[in-house]
């Protein structure tokens, strides 16, 4: 009865750890990681466009591409023209929509260090998976400006 014992341990030690395959099956696979299903991939200049036309354009992410722990970004926000856009109040709010929660605080504002260039508070991204991030380009006012990036912290 011992061995029936420790073979349902080694399984379910098996099965939590994110192999998959059939008992007798030696072609499992272990998880390589988070469903990053619907994310964009990240590069610098990555860019989305909010409802008034500003282009918010990330200039770096530290790390790169965005991950668990530590995230310092940077954009760069552009009048619909493409001029740099200085003076904003820019924020940004990380959610993951398939846990339905975000960090605390729920979000981060930033310093603006050229003209239309943004530092983003650091914040810590608490699991890997699917995450999206409302960048307000006109945060503190009645009519937000957003942009939103799906991103994937891998983990």
């Amino acid at each position: 009865m011992r061995s029936a014992t420790v073979s349902f341990a080694v399984v379910l030690t098996l099965g939590a750890t994110g192999c998959t395959g059939s008992p007798g099956d030696d072609t499992g696979t272990v998880d390589d990681g988070p469903d990053c299903s619907g994310a964009s991939e990240y590069v610098d200049g990555l860019a989305e466009t909010t409802p008034s036309g500003r282009t918010v354009k990330f200039v770096s992410a530290t790390p790169a591409p965005p991950d668990v722990g530590d995230n310092a970004w940077t954009f760069e926000v552009l009048d619909p023209s493409g001029a740099p856009e200085a003076g904003l109040s820019l924020e940004i709010l990380p959610w993951m929509p398939m846990h339905g929660h975000g960090l605390v605080p729920p979000t981060y504002g930033s310093t603006e260090t050229d003209a239309g260039t943004y530092e983003i508070e650091m914040f810590d991204l608490i699991m890997p998976g699917v995450w999206q991030f409302t960048v307000d380009t006109a945060a503190g006012t009645e009519t937000p400006d957003e942009a939103v990036f799906m991103l994937c912290a891998e983990g």
